[in-house]
Parts: C-alpha cells; structure tokens; sequence
C-alpha cells in the first residue's frame, strides 16, 4: 500500500507539470493567433475582389496576351509548394495537408513533381518519400513576414517564367473558423480564363498595362493569402490541441486526487485495526 501511495503521488505530480505546460503552451498559441487572425481577416476579401476583378479582365480580353497565362504542356514538370508547420503539438494538422497534398502527388505522378516546402514537418516526411525538393523555408515557426512571401513568389515565380515547372500548385489550408480548417490544394500558375463575359465598359490606361499592374499583385496577394492562412490554422489548431490536453490532465488528476484519499484512508484503516489486533493479543 505504502508503494502503491508513492507511485500515485509520482503520477500525480508529473501530471501537473505536463498540464501547467499544456496550458502555457495554449497562451502562447493563443497570443499568436490573436496577431496573426488580424491581417488574415482584413486581407480576405481584398483578395477576393482583385481575384473577381482580375478574372473579368482577363476573360473579357481573350485576345489579351500575358507570361502568367501562358499554358504550358511542357516539360511536365509540377511545382508543388506545400506549408506544414515547423513544429508539433497541433493535432491533425500537418496530417491532413500531407496527405491531400501526397494524394494530389499520386495522381500526377512521382516523377513530375517538383516540391517547395514551407515548414520542417512537410520537409521531413516528403524527404523520405523520395520526391525532388527545389527549395525549403524552415524554422519559420508560424511567423509571417513580407520578405519571406516574397523570396517564395519570386521562386515560384521564375520556375514558371523559365519553363522549369510547366504548373504551380499550392497546398496549404483554409482557415474557416477556429474549430473548423480545411486543407486544399489550388493551382497558382497559370491562370486560367473563365467563359467570356460581357463587355460593357473600357479600360484607361490600354488593358495590357492594367494586367502587367494588376496580375502579379493579384498572385503576391494569393501567396500571402495561402501562407496567412496556413499560420493562422495553425495556430489554431494547436491552441484547440492544447486546451484539449489541459483539460484531460484536469480530468486525470481529479481521479488521481480521489485515488489517493482512498489509498490514504485505506492505509490509515489497516494501521488502527493492526493496533487494536496488537493490542488485544496483549491482553489476552
């Protein structure tokens, strides 16, 4: 009983130093998120009304040529760029970006795919796969910075505009809401047009100035968008993955607590009945 004591106690105390981990940890990522959630929400619908406005454009002017709409056949060669996080602890999140993006892979071919990882856990796993890396970003640790999205959009950039990657894909995951994320992978470049529209309005300037201005701003634009909104799941998803584990902690040790009074008053219950057994051998 005595050892059996001990070992609850042993248990009980290293329960709640993972659980005052676990719950630092959930600040932490809490914090992160709160200033990384920001800029997302506030670059979201600009994005998107570029995109729509870039996407009329281009489909209202067919005629309109331009490097980033360009479809090339060859080399077959598929740029890949996949943004995983550098560390754990965030539940099924690099899970799931890995294996949609290791899905798409498997649909267009080992062999053509040419990847661009952001992130140690995409980097690692895909390492070991056996696929061609052009390039890695790691120990970003889920901080955005301008100049890391540039350095990316130029590379992706000049694997296309110099024909070593016929189409570039991104694989990185929507943030929804706190709780719900949702991993995708989108084409990048080139871009495609839609069914022509009707067109009932005229551009100044011409309209290729307008497109040389306005499509590389619009795919920097859906970079950042990609590479925000990966962080921020991120972010998310481990501090839900924290929380989750501070409150099993507290549910283990509410358990520990009443095992131990138990083991204690057992103990305590079999000392007097030894005493009143000794005691009434002596008298007797």
């Amino acid at each position: 009983m005595i050892q059996s004591l001990k070992t609850i106690k042993n248990r009980i105390r290293s329960i709640e130093n993972t659980k005052k981990v676990t719950a630092a940890m959930e600040l932490i990522s809490v914090a992160k998120l709160n200033r990384i959630e920001k800029p997302l929400l506030a670059l979201k619908p600009y994005v998107e009304s570029l995109g729509e406005i870039m996407q009329k454009l281009i489909s209202d002017f067919p005629q309109v040529k331009h490097a980033f709409l360009e479809e090339r056949l060859t080399p077959e060669r598929i740029a890949l760029c996949v943004i995983t996080s550098d560390s754990g602890l965030c539940g099924v999140y690099n899970n799931n970006i890995i294996r949609l993006a290791e899905e798409f892979i498997r649909r267009q071919g080992k062999e053509k795919i040419l990847l661009v990882c952001i992130g140690k856990k995409g980097f690692n796993y895909f390492k070991k796969q056996g696929i061609e890396i052009s390039n890695a970003y790691l120990g970003v640790n889920g901080r955005y910075s301008e100049k890391l999205c540039l350095e990316i959009y130029d590379k992706l950039k000049s694997m296309f505009i110099s024909g070593g990657a016929s189409q570039v894909h991104l694989a990185y995951t929507h943030f929804m809401t706190a709780l719900i994320h949702k991993p995708g992978v989108e084409k990048f470049l080139n871009l495609e047009r839609l069914a022509k529209a009707q067109k009932d309005y005229i551009t100044e300037p011409g309209i290729n100035i307008i497109l040389d201005e306005l499509i590389p701003k619009y795919l920097y634009m859906k970079l950042k968008l990609a590479i925000l909104e990966s962080f921020t799941a991120e972010h998310s998803a481990r501090t839900v993955a924290m929380k989750t584990a501070t409150d099993n902690a507290k549910d283990l040790l509410e358990g520990l607590v009443l095992l131990r009074n138990k083991t204690r008053q057992a103990n305590i219950t079999q000392e007097i009945m030894e005493i009143i057994s000794s005691s009434e051998a002596l008298r007797g």
